[in-house]
């Protein structure tokens, strides 16, 4: 008798005996033991992963002389001539060569006759989305309506391409990629039963290379025993395939780790002398930088990365030598060499340039560690009399005392004003929601620099002038009267009200007005009262802020710089202000 490959050979029989597709074989079984079995299926998913042998299986469950039964016998004469293909009452056809209108019609005409021997006539017609639409539209309505003896079973890959008309003419299954470990179990137990001498990282290496498909798994392994004849190891394996050895893989993702660009280098020259492919070998470094990531990060690792018990704790050792981040970085940086060899007749230039680059690069900082930094950066330094452990009660003690302090030599300062006693606004600051709103004006301003900036640079020619129940009123000058009607819009006004809600802890609307004066702003004043307190202890915080921004005096102190010599902002332009010509300047 000729040889028979394994992939035949041991070809399910059963449903239970079909790999990593339970959702689909227990529907099945349940549909033929209910009665409730459809006239059309549509069996879809990748290649090599049980479409057809389950139409095959279905088919022998109608027709079995025991059934209709959800476990055919395998023994009568209806299912040995299914399994040999003889059977005149189950037709296979190829929609490859069969995909015109004349084959289809043909198949109508033919559907009424009634089945030679079994209970039904069962079509299974395998990559059905090769059909012309011609051929689709003559199938419609056999397919709607078809005899009560015939079932129509459709195989594909590509089910995206099939009609619309016919999918909603049919139950649809999807079949899924048989997981790893689920081939790896199947191929163990053919090597027993062939009494195969394998070693099992060979095992592995050949599950993860048939990528989902129990047939290419089962072709690869019956080349493999051909090539090797006794004991094979995944050495054998990869010579047969073409897979880059795991020795390579691992001293390149060394030699990145090192910085060792001469040493990557070399691999890559010897790769390319022994002919392969460096568009896999690309591929399978990204694949072995996942592993790596997996290794990093999981606390199931070893459920994650498909390899043998030497090969993990390898795994764990070079997860040692990186972040996260880098591990990320490599990988993006590979799938975009990837990218450009695709669109390009080139791949050694392109992958040699990637690993320099991958070898040259510094340490990757992730997002957290900048933002951290920055905020460290921005920190203003604590005064050098204040003791670390300084208390919180302490803080606000020295506060109080230093605006105590303020509060006293503000009327002196005040005093030599030329405005009359009348109007010098109050010393005191403004209490209440009016005060928090002024101490936190500039921390009001920059969230809202954040959030629309062309805001916030308008915002700052206002200062807030009062809080009258829960509005707060935001005064203009008259000379900036274009800055107060460029925000004055529901949306800018939703930026500024989300601001003061986050910084003041209470919703507030805004008011935008003009004022004719306001205290502490371009040398004016605004009256006495809460307002103008409130007025000028903003403005008043502005002024701080500008001696010496906490950014820049880190700055200074970062380079040992000092300022030599500082600007007041210009005050806003009048209406009736012109640009000077070049005779003036």
């Amino acid at each position: 008798m000729s040889y028979i490959v394994l992939a035949r050979k041991y070809r399910p029989q059963k449903f239970d005996e079909i790999i990593g597709q339970s959702h689909i074989t227990t529907t099945l079984k349940n549909a033929i033991s209910y009665d409730r079995v459809a006239h059309a299926y549509l069996f879809t998913g990748s290649r090599g992963i049980g479409k057809t042998t389950t139409a095959r299986i279905l088919a022998k469950a109608l027709n079995c002389e025991k059934g209709p039964t959800a476990e055919p016998c395998n023994a009568c004469a209806s299912c040995a001539g299914i399994n040999q293909g003889t059977s005149l009452d189950v037709l296979e056809i190829d929609g490859a060569s069969n995909r015109g209108i004349d084959e289809i019609r043909n198949l109508r005409d033919n559907v009424k006759f009634a089945p030679a021997r079994g209970r039904y006539k069962v079509y299974i017609i395998d990559e059905v989305h090769m059909l012309t639409p011609e051929a689709f539209n003559a199938l419609l309505k056999t397919l709607e309506e078809p005899p009560p003896h015939v079932k129509f079973i459709f195989a594909t890959t590509q089910a995206h391409k099939v009609p619309a008309t016919i999918l909603s003419r049919c139950q649809r299954f999807d079949f899924r990629r048989i997981a790893t470990k689920d081939i790896i179990q199947s191929l163990r137990q053919i090597v027993r039963n062939e009494k195969i001498d394998i070693k099992d990282d060979a095992l592995i290496l050949i599950s993860r290379y048939a990528d989902g498909s129990m047939r290419d798994a089962e072709v690869i392994l019956d080349q493999v025993v051909s090539f090797a004849h006794c004991a094979v190891g995944a050495e054998e394996v990869a010579q047969v395939l073409g897979i880059v050895d795991e020795e390579v893989l691992f001293g390149l993702s060394d030699a990145v780790a090192k910085k060792d660009p001469g040493r990557a280098l070399k691999v890559v020259d010897r790769l390319v002398n022994e002919g392969k492919d460096i568009g896999h070998v690309i591929a399978h470094l990204i694949e072995h930088f996942r592993n790596i990531a997996m290794m990093k990060i999981g606390k199931d690792a070893q459920t994650l990365v498909d390899a043998g018990g030497e090969t993990l704790k390898r795994y764990e050792g070079e997860a040692a030598k990186f972040t996260v981040e880098e591990i990320l970085y490599v990988i993006y940086t590979l799938s975009g060499t990837i990218d450009f060899i695709r669109k390009s007749n080139m791949a050694r230039i392109p992958f040699e340039a990637a690993l320099v680059k991958l070898t040259k690069a510094g340490s990757i900082v992730s997002l957290e560690e900048i933002l951290r930094r920055i905020d460290k950066l921005e920190a203003p330094a604590a005064p050098a009399c204040q003791p670390a452990h300084t208390s919180q009660a302490d803080r606000s003690v020295k506060a109080s005392s230093h605006q105590a302090a303020i509060s006293a030599e503000q009327p002196r300062t005040e005093s030599v004003s030329t405005a009359p006693p009348s109007t010098v606004p109050s010393a005191q600051p403004a209490s209440g929601v009016a005060g928090e709103v002024a101490d936190k004006w500039d921390d009001i301003l920059k969230r809202i620099s954040t959030k629309k900036m062309s805001v916030a640079s308008y915002l700052q020619e206002g200062v807030p002038i009062s809080v009258e129940s829960d509005t707060v009123v935001i005064g203009f000058p008259k000379s900036c009267k274009f800055h107060k009607e460029a925000i004055d819009s529901p949306e800018s006004r939703k930026v500024i009200e989300e601001a003061l809600r986050f910084e003041v802890g209470r919703d507030l609307r805004v008011k935008l007005v003009l004022t004719d004066a306001i205290s502490g702003k371009n040398g004016s004043e605004n009256g006495g009262g809460e307002g103008a307190g409130l007025a000028g202890q903003a403005a008043g915080k502005k002024g701080q802020g500008r001696e010496v921004d906490p950014l820049i005096k880190s700055a200074l102190e970062m380079f040992g710089g000092e300022i030599a010599k500082t600007f007041d902002k210009p005050a806003c332009p009048t209406s009736t202000d012109r640009p000077a010509g070049r005779e003036s300047a």
